[in-house]
């Protein structure tokens, strides 16, 4: 598996090597969205509609509406990585996991250690498992400043969560406040048993993807009717055509040539 991010993580003095690799696969089974008759992949074009004409990619801005109607256009931004770009992940503070609601988790990955980086990554792992803390850090991953929780991981390994700001959780002032709501002693003491008898393990394993499973099984039953697009038939008739024309012009070639000029 190809790493996506490679750099130090650094808490205090301490240095360590690491290589970080997206924990989290995609679950979506790919499907494209084509025309029925001939089965060729549905295009999409940029339009303007004030110009009436294709854009391309290049003539495209991003821009910020401003609250009178007015474009503030944007800089292009840069596909490559800035020079001197922080690869570091820098620890900023320790805590308990509870402490950090899972609302702020975006993405998850897993922090392997570089070369030379063992002993220290598995020190690191092993002190943060016993004091059952978690790190609070900031790193740039693609180019943007994230916040991130590190936390160990099973045995010993130490897995990221890069996190959303405060600022992106909308807060419960938003939307209409419900009135308050009392409960008598009976109701607490049922709704208490009712979540004492339904409590269990958690064995992620017992809550596979069924809606994917389903779409998978149903592919694979029409997998007999599968049918190649018509411009891809098109193309190979196109490539046999002239794979034809090019024997014939061999052949002919190779056929002896008599002399008809009169002597």
């Amino acid at each position: 598996m190809r790493s996506m991010y490679r750099g130090t993580l650094g808490f205090g003095l301490v240095a360590i090597p690491i290589q970080l690799y997206k924990a989290l696969s995609e679950e979506s089974v790919e499907i494209h969205l084509v025309h029925r008759p001939c089965g060729t992949r549905i295009q999409y074009q940029k339009r303007c509609p004030y110009c009436d004409q294709t854009v391309e990619a290049d003539d495209t801005a991003r821009a910020a509406p401003l609250p009178d109607g007015r474009l503030v256009i944007l800089p292009t931004k840069s596909s490559d990585e800035p020079k001197g770009v922080d690869r570091t992940v820098t620890i900023l503070s320790f805590h308990s996991l509870s402490e950090i609601d899972p609302v702020y988790y975006y993405q998850a990955y897993w922090i392997k250690p570089g070369a030379g980086g063992l002993k220290a990554y598995a020190l690191l792992a092993d002190a943060m498992r016993s004091a059952g803390q978690v790190a609070l850090a900031n790193l740039t991953l693609r180019q943007r400043k994230r916040l991130a929780v590190i936390r160990p991981f099973k045995n010993h390994s130490l897995m990221l969560h890069s996190m959303h700001y405060p600022e992106s959780l909308r807060t419960e002032r938003e939307f209409d406040q419900e009135p308050p709501v009392s409960f008598s002693v009976k109701e607490r003491e049922l709704a208490h048993q009712l979540l004492a008898h339904m409590q269990e393990p958690f064995v992620p394993e017992s809550f596979p993807n069924a809606e994917r499973r389903a779409l998978l099984d149903q592919i694979e039953e029409l997998v007999p009717s599968a049918r190649a697009p018509m411009a891809s038939l098109e193309a190979a008739t196109e490539v046999k055509n002239l794979m034809d024309q090019l024997k014939a012009s061999m052949a002919n070639r190779n056929r002896p040539h008599h002399d008809t000029g009169v002597s």
